[in-house]
Order: C-alpha cells, then sequence, then structure tokens
C-alpha cells in the first residue's frame, strides 16, 4: 500500500529534524529577528475609520473596545518583539538551569502519561520537567509523538557545552504551554501575571505582531525583470501567484462561512502585494477587512498551532509559508476540515507543500543570489540547516 502524501511529508520532517538535531551541539545558529517591538493591541473591532485620527501608534495596553484600532495594528514600532524573547529570571526549573550551568545535570528521562490530565509527563530522574515560568511540561496525549522526541532531546544532549538551541522542540512546547496557562488567567488581572506577560508575551500580542509579517511577506513582493536575467521574476511569477490566489480563496472562504466580516456577499479577500517593476520604492499594507479576517481565523488556532506558527514565520519571513507549514502537518481530520481544508471538496484535494517546497517560497531569491555568486562560508550553509531545523520543529509541534 502506498504511503499517503501528508504521511511522507511528517516523516520527511521527522528525518530532517534527526539530521539537523545531530548538528546542533555543534552549531552556532543565528537568532530569529523581527520587523520591530512588540504593541500590545489585544481589541480588534472599529466602528467607523472616518471618525478616527491619530498622528502617532496609539500605546494601548488593555483591552479597550472604544480605543483599539487594527488600523494601527501593523504601524510603528512595538514594545515586545515577536518569538521567543523570554526574559532571564529565577525561577528553579531545569530549563533555567540548563541556561545558566550549561552541563548536564540528569542521568534519566522518562515520558509517562497521566491518566488524570489526559498528558504526558517528561521527567529527568524522576522529577516533571518544567517550563521557564515553572509549569509542568506536560503535552497533550493527542501529540505523544510529540513527547517522545522531547524524551529524545533531552536524552541525547552532550555532556559539555549545552547550547538551549539544541532544545528546539522543547522550546517551543514550553513556550506553548507557558501562553496557554496566561491565556487561561482570561481578564484577570494583578502582578503576577503582568510579570508573566512581560517574561514571556501574551497569545495576543503575538497574533497581532503576525500582521506585520503579512504587510511584508516574501511571497507578496515581485522583483523586476531585469534582475537575473528576469530569471528570478519568472520563478516567482510561477510560484506566488497561485499562492496568492490559494489564499485569497482560502481568506474568502472562512470569511463566507464565519459570516459578518464582509461588507457584502460578493466582497472577497485580495491580498495586496508590491511589483517593484511597476510600484518602485513604496510599502505594502493589507487592507483593514483582511487584517480583520486574518485576526479572526488566527483566534480559533490552538496553541501548539499558533506557536508553530509563529516559529515557521520568523524563519521565512513569510505569514503564508508560515500558514502552508500548518496546513500540510496538523494530523487532527477536525482541525484540517474546520481551519485548514475548509476551501476545499475533500481530502484529495487537501493543499500541501513539502518543507522543501516552503523553504523554495520563502528563500527564493537568496538561491537564486547562490546561484549566481556563490555561498559565503559559515553564513548561507548555516542558514540552510538552520530553515529546516526550524521548519521541521516547528512541522512536529503542529503534528
Amino acid at each position: 500500500m502506498p504511503i499517503p502524501d501528508r504521511e511522507i511529508n511528517i516523516l520527511f520532517a521527522l528525518e530532517k529534524f534527526f539530521f539537523i538535531h545531530s548538528l546542533a551541539a555543534s552549531r552556532s545558529f543565528t537568532n530569529e529577528q523581527s520587523p520591530g517591538n512588540m504593541l500590545r493591541i489585544t481589541s480588534r473591532r472599529i466602528p467607523a475609520l472616518g471618525s478616527l485620527r491619530f498622528t502617532a501608534v496609539p500605546t494601548i495596553t488593555t483591552r479597550l473596545l472604544s480605543k483599539s484600532t487594527i488600523s494601527f495594528a501593523t504601524a510603528g514600532r512595538l514594545n515586545i518583539p515577536l518569538g521567543d524573547k523570554t526574559i532571564e529570571h529565577n525561577i528553579p526549573t531545569e530549563t533555567n538551569k540548563l541556561s545558566k550551568t550549561l552541563t548536564k545535570f540528569w542521568e534519566k528521562v522518562d515520558t509517562v502519561h497521566n491518566p488524570t490530565t489526559h498528558k504526558y509527563d517528561i521527567k529527568l530522574d524522576g522529577k516533571n520537567l518544567r517550563t521557564p515560568l515553572g509549569y509542568s511540561l506536560s503535552i497533550p496525549e493527542t501529540k505523544k509523538q510529540l513527547a517522545y522526541l522531547i524524551n529524545h532531546e533531552w536524552s541525547n544532549l552532550p555532556d559539555l557545552k549545552i547550547k538551549t538551541n539544541s532544545l528546539p522542540l522543547t522550546s517551543l512546547a514550553s513556550r506553548a504551554i507557558d501562553l496557554e496557562h496566561i491565556s487561561e488567567m482570561g481578564m484577570e488581572t494583578g502582578s503576577k501575571k503582568e510579570e508573566m506577560i512581560a517574561k514571556v508575551g501574551n497569545a495576543d500580542d503575538i497574533k497581532v505582531n503576525m500582521l506585520r509579517y503579512l504587510d511584508t511577506d516574501t511571497c507578496l513582493i515581485f522583483g523586476t525583470y531585469k534582475e537575473y536575467s528576469g530569471k528570478l521574476r519568472k520563478r516567482q511569477e510561477e510560484l506566488y501567484r497561485p499562492l496568492i490566489e490559494e489564499y485569497n480563496d482560502f481568506f474568502t472562504t472562512y470569511a463566507r462561512n464565519k459570516g459578518g466580516l464582509l461588507a457584502s456577499e460578493d466582497e472577497k479577500i485580495e491580498l495586496t502585494y508590491l511589483d517593484c517593476e511597476t510600484d518602485g520604492l513604496r510599502g505594502n499594507k493589507q487592507t483593514i477587512t483582511t487584517q480583520e479576517v486574518v485576526l479572526d481565523w488566527l483566534d480559533n488556532l490552538p496553541m501548539f498551532d499558533l506557536i508553530a506558527l509563529e516559529k515557521a514565520i520568523l524563519t521565512t519571513k513569510s505569514f503564508l509559508c508560515g500558514v502552508s507549514l500548518l496546513r500540510s502537518n496538523s494530523s487532527n481530520p477536525e482541525i484540517m476540515k474546520e481551519l485548514y481544508q475548509f476551501n476545499k471538496k475533500g481530502m484529495d484535494d487537501y493543499y500541501h507543500k513539502t518543507i522543501e517546497e516552503i523553504v523554495e517560497l520563502g528563500n527564493l531569491e537568496t538561491i537564486f543570489q547562490t546561484e549566481e555568486w556563490g555561498e559565503v562560508e559559515d553564513t548561507h550553509d548555516v542558514d540552510k540547516v538552520d530553515w529546516l531545523r526550524n521548519l521541521a520543529s516547528a512541522a512536529l509541534i503542529c503534528h
């Protein structure tokens, strides 16, 4: 019996992950960079754009429906960066101890199913592994493979010179768990919640900041016909046009199914893009309607998927590449139908991209540059490994 494409993709992700994981101890990877700091705007509904006038980005630190405006959600600089930028603190957790001592302090790693919580606990010498905020690193039982992969990370670390980037799955899972606990606090206020948010951020900030990458999405920028004798532009037309059409249909279908997000039944989502041949030097920005629809869709993502999306976006600098990774690697049939493949007729028609295809989408210009001028040692080769490590990790987190 032939292996389904989706299983082939996750097997490819596993293969890539273990290959790159073996290099992590001896490589130093570049840190992700965000386009700016984070502005905490958590409310998105606006009554009338014409009545709102601002000369600068508003500072909003609470959920004020009457004052938040999505029209400025992606403008200006932000106060909290996207990605895992956990502020250093002294909570006595295993990850903190590891980051400070950089030495192996355990002998045995176990993965134990907890029938009460319906989760898998990762244990070091019989004690629960904990997240940076001190919560038990417990993996949902629907993600059994992930639990054992995290076990593998801790079981196969070298004895000396341990780097925290040697634990990509632990890092992503810990971030998801910490943010999940913060989200469960809801509208609760107090110094404890504010301190937690200051250390790891919160889900609402992440969602708003993701919109910045949709404005400047790598796959929404077309080069000129003169670059690389027109070969780059030709390949962009082959790859990016179908991608844009797919996501115009994807978000239009979502908005129509949800209802109340579009002004009329005939309105469609049309992603704006930048054509350097005709537009010259200018910025690109999605419409308010597009941002509203995308944010509404993001609100429905499970936390582990949201963190996988964040990692994929930070790696590729492309929102569309990140969503493509989620749609291609989720293994939950209900989530696939409700969130990722609702614009498709059936499983045979499901949208799917391999990790290699996503790498080409997000890294196309660099590919042409290295073909033309060659690779820079310890830069392009490290970036290749970094891309595969990050995308394989994100694929496994959302699987």
